[in-house]
């Protein structure tokens, strides 16, 4: 009788060691995002091309730097000045959003101030109106800013309608009514899907994962 239970124990203990193996392999391969992968970039600013991904308008002034720079070799050093709403604004070529989980970019002010930008995300493409859109206010404090937007917090600002992630068309950030001439470093701006990512993990496995604790 003992050596029975033993083995029904011994076996049971088996397949779960099996099963924790197989969850392991299954995030692994990708798991949760299945056939996306743990970021998708939409504008590194490595090379000269990147720039061509941007769209320039007057008062602003756009190149390529190797200061400040979070991710690969460079970033975009972008100089505002004064106008009523300088920023940058991304030439998308990816307007389904809906598999990834936020939107994360990195900005260094280099001021001693701290800084307010507004990131606006359209759904629309034919500019709809400010309360038809996702318009979100962020502080850069002075030196490294890392900035995570849940894509599940778009909303239009007016009636708090859920932005369609499968048809966005617009991205961009601004400061409004800028009286003088502000600089900053943009890098890696990407979309992070949404069980996949880790800083410290590229291959994308979260050591904290529920499924990983047994």
């Amino acid at each position: 009788m003992k050596a029975r239970v033993c083995g029904r124990f011994m076996k049971t203990g088996v397949s779960l060691s099996l099963v924790v193996f197989a969850v392991v392999i299954f995030l692994l391969s990708g798991g949760c995002s299945n056939t996306i992968p743990a970021e998708l970039l939409l504008n590194d600013f490595e090379t000269d091309s990147d720039l061509d991904r941007i769209h320039w308008t007057c008062r602003t002034l756009f190149s390529l730097s190797d200061q400040h720079v979070s991710h690969g070799f460079r970033s975009l050093e972008m100089k505002l000045f004064p106008a009523d709403y300088p920023g940058l604004a991304l030439k998308l070529t990816e307007s389904d959003w809906s598999r990834y989980g936020s939107l994360a970019f990195d900005i260094f002010n280099p001021q001693e101030e701290p800084l307010e930008i507004t990131v606006r995300i359209d759904d629309k493409t034919d500019y709809p109106d400010y309360e038809d859109r996702y318009n979100g206010r962020h502080t850069l404090l002075p030196g490294s800013n890392h900035l995570r937007i849940p894509l599940g917090n778009l909303r239009t600002s007016g009636s708090g309608r859920p932005l369609n992630l499968k048809a966005i068309s617009r991205f961009m950030f601004f400061m409004v009514d800028t009286r003088k001439i502000h600089c900053f470093y943009v890098d890696h701006i990407r979309l992070i899907a949404t069980c996949t990512y880790s800083e410290k993990h590229p291959a994308g496995i979260r050591v904290d994962h529920p499924l990983l604790l047994v």
